[in-house]
């Protein structure tokens, strides 16, 4: 079934070949940029900013992976050329041939730039770039082996700049280097950009006097450890916790699972919608082994919810308890440990609702300050088209 269904798709790429090679050649732009999908997710989200703020220079945006759906497909196309690769970028017989009629695109294209970030034909494509093209890509958090950090070793020479979400993440990956004998020099070249969020106009006004309803939105991914949160609801229920639970994505298979105090949301693409989410919400609980600065955190803060996670990516230097900002869980591997550090929080957090308006509040300051899109758009448009006539 596997053979099949490949076969296909190797079939529909070669007849998207002549499409795929007309827009390349047609691209009138100085800027490449080359994102895996188009779905629903947080870096999508991301990816979709960043095009958003250089849209004037009409960017190419190559696809590198095969999206699941088509959820964020129409914003990227307003924001640039969207180019499909299909199985061009993953073939093997077929990415090299690709890459060199990338390649020949871009290093004749004056004031050239690349940006990537989590596409392997990217970091493939690298070495048949010209020296001239300015090439930058972004990590969105830290795993290390086995992750485009590790991939992107022998490369690292020939990156301009990297950027990474924090101080965090800045020390983690200059201490990689070191580990993995990379010259320092090369960390000197790592730049810090936040993700920014837009505060709707939906009011953020929280009554925290009654049931408080804690929201879960993520993808279906191991990382994001669903069965935890699971088990916090149906503990909280069995503890008669004055909580109740809502799941936003793709999670019908957990269903089954369910107790009365969770309710299931199919995802939600549209933006207004997920406001209207976030505004009957209170808490943004998030459960995962691994984040960067995860955007549903953001979204939901910028709508006075207040942040319940794990110790992940950047997000401590942000929110913790001392600044009065929102609630930080060690993020243990064990399981166990870190549904009873989730209900002894929400126990303390029962018997404490006087904090909440305050750390509610607290939560906007934060986005308004450190995550606004105008400082965003300025530090990608600096690091993106520095070298570009007339751009800035």
């Amino acid at each position: 079934m596997q053979k099949t269904k490949k076969w296909l798709q190797t079939i529909t790429s070669i007849l998207k070949y002549p499409s795929i090679i007309k827009k390349i050649n047609k691209s009138k732009t100085s800027v490449y940029c080359f994102f895996p999908v188009y779905h629903i997710g947080g870096a999508e989200r991301v990816h979709l900013d960043i095009l958003n703020s250089i849209k004037d220079q009409n960017p190419v945006c190559f696809i590198t992976e095969h999206s699941t759906s088509n959820d964020f497909k129409n914003e990227f196309t307003k924001h640039a050329m969207l180019i499909e690769l299909f199985r061009w970028s993953k073939k093997t017989s077929f990415k090299k041939h690709i890459a060199k009629k990338i390649a020949f695109k871009i290093n004749n294209t004056p004031n050239a730039v690349v940006f990537g970030c989590n596409s392997h034909l990217f970091y493939y494509l690298l070495p048949f770039l010209s020296p001239n093209v300015k090439k930058i890509d972004l990590i969105h958090y830290f795993i290390g082996d086995h992750s485009f950090e590790e991939i992107s070793l022998p490369l690292v020479p020939l990156l301009d700049n990297r950027v990474v979400l924090g101080p965090k993440h800045l020390e983690q990956l200059t201490s990689y280097y070191v580990q993995k004998n990379v010259d320092r020099k090369y960390a000197e070249r790592i730049k810090i950009i936040s993700n920014q969020v837009e505060i709707p106009s939906i009011p953020a006004d929280k009554n925290f006097k009654n049931d408080l309803r804690i929201l879960f939105i993520a993808r279906n991914a191991p990382e994001k450890r669903v069965p935890v949160f699971l088990e916090i609801a149906r503990r909280s229920e069995e503890l008669n916790l004055p909580y109740k639970f809502a799941m936003i994505g793709d999670f019908e298979n957990y269903q089954h699972q369910s107790t009365k105090n969770i309710q299931f949301i199919s995802r939600i693409a549209d933006k207004s919608l997920l406001n209207i989410e976030y505004a009957k919400s209170h808490f943004v609980m998030l459960t995962s082994s691994f984040e960067g600065f995860p955007m549903v955190l953001l979204e939901g803060m910028a709508l006075g919810n207040i942040p319940i996670i794990t110790n992940v990516g950047e997000v401590a230097g942000k929110i913790n308890e001392t600044t009065n900002t929102g609630f930080i869980i060690e993020n243990y591997s064990e399981e166990e440990s870190l549904v009873r550090d989730f209900i002894d929080k929400l126990k303390f957090i029962a018997n404490h609702r006087e904090l909440l308006p305050i750390i509610s509040q607290n939560s906007i300051e934060i986005v308004k300050n450190d995550f606004n899109y105008e400082l965003f758009k300025k530090n990608y448009r600096n690091l993106l088209l520095a070298n570009i006539p007339n751009a800035q």
